[in-house]
């Protein structure tokens, strides 16, 4: 085989092994934003789920978290699956009620202090994607990010004589 041959079969393998692209279990990239409909989908991304009502209140929802606690004040490393059922149903249904881990007033439900990379961490080990919007964009995008305990019922009025 000629020198030449030789060193242009080299380049044409060098090229066509650079242009393959790596297995997807190779590189797997969780997905952070919603998919818009109609673009090419050149990140990973998932499809939101249909907007529901926020709930009247977030104590509730929050609680479902409470076994989470532990791995979430790093005093257990791993998480339970009861804490990704909790942690799935507030991506589901009360994402909204991530405002009150920003606020400060999720302490109310795990004591301690929070470890704020393992909460962002529960979305990959539970397998359930929470919008970081949920945590920053409380006061600007929500018009209405619902109280942690619901308002007190207004006092019963004697009845009329």
């Amino acid at each position: 085989m000629a020198p030449s041959s030789l060193v242009a079969l080299l380049v044409a393998l060098a090229f066509v092994s650079a242009l393959q692209q790596p297995s997807a279990e190779a590189i797997r990239i969780p997905p952070m934003v919603a998919c818009t409909p109609g673009l090419p989908k050149f990140i990973p991304c998932y499809e939101p789920k249909p907007l529901r009502g926020p709930p009247a209140e977030c104590w509730t929802p929050l609680s479902k978290l409470a076994p989470c606690a532990g791995f979430l004040t790093a005093s257990d490393s791993s998480v339970s699956s009861a804490c990704c059922d909790g942690f799935k149903y507030m991506v589901d249904y009360a994402a909204i009620c991530f405002c009150h881990y920003s606020n400060g007033d999720i302490g109310k439900i795990v004591p301690g202090t929070l470890n704020s990379t393992r909460l962002f961490g529960l979305s990959g080990a539970c397998g359930s994607v929470v919008r970081l919007e949920a945590f920053t964009d409380c006061d600007s995008k929500f018009d209405y990010v619902p109280p942690m305990t619901p308002p007190s019922p207004p006092p019963s009025l004697p009845p009329a004589a």
